[in-house]
């Protein structure tokens, strides 16, 4: 079995989409997945799979689908894919509290110029694979944090750095 953790945009933001971490949990256990825990209440999800990582996605959203919640996208990484990312320390450069350090990661392949377009938004963005490394220097009041998504029509979640400092530190223990 392969260790793995899903972050899941569009649950307990708001009034919309609320669910308990222990029911979100049993869900994903119903679903046929391993080992599962959870990580803060904003559906950072660590379990394991025999399953593809699009697999596991697809369980994911048809369980929390099932549950009634709409919107829900999951992005899957494997704990290896994670501890590359952490190793790559593409925002060494900006420190907290500074810069607020953000990610975006993404579900499919980003579009040509995804780069170039993340710079214009953000400057000091740096793209690597399926995810967008941002800083932003101040704080986040009026930054949209779907921009990015929304640019490239690919389907995403944003997560600050030390959330996924901390959830690959959970995935590989």
């Amino acid at each position: 079995m392969t260790r793995y953790c899903a972050f899941l945009r569009a649950i307990n933001v708001g009034k919309h989409n609320r669910i308990r971490m222990d029911d979100l949990r049993a869900l994903c256990e119903a679903a046929g997945l391993a080992n599962v825990t959870s990580y803060l209440q904003t559906g950072n999800i660590l379990f394991e799979t025999e399953g593809s990582p699009d697999d596991a996605a697809a369980l994911i959203e048809a369980a929390l689908a099932g549950h009634g919640l709409r919107n829900v996208v999951a992005v899957v990484r494997s704990a290896d894919e994670l501890a590359a990312m952490i190793a790559a320390a593409p925002l060494a450069s900006y420190a907290e509290p500074a810069f607020v350090r953000m990610v975006t990661l993404f579900r499919a392949d980003l579009p040509p110029g995804a780069e170039d377009i993340a710079r214009a938004k953000f400057p000091g963005a740096v793209v690597l694979g399926r995810e967008v490394f941002w800083p932003i220097p101040g704080g986040l009041a009026g930054v949209d944090l779907g921009s990015l998504e929304k640019k490239y029509r690919v389907p995403g979640t944003t997560r600050y750095w030390r959330v996924v400092e901390e959830a690959t530190r959970l995935a590989n223990l």
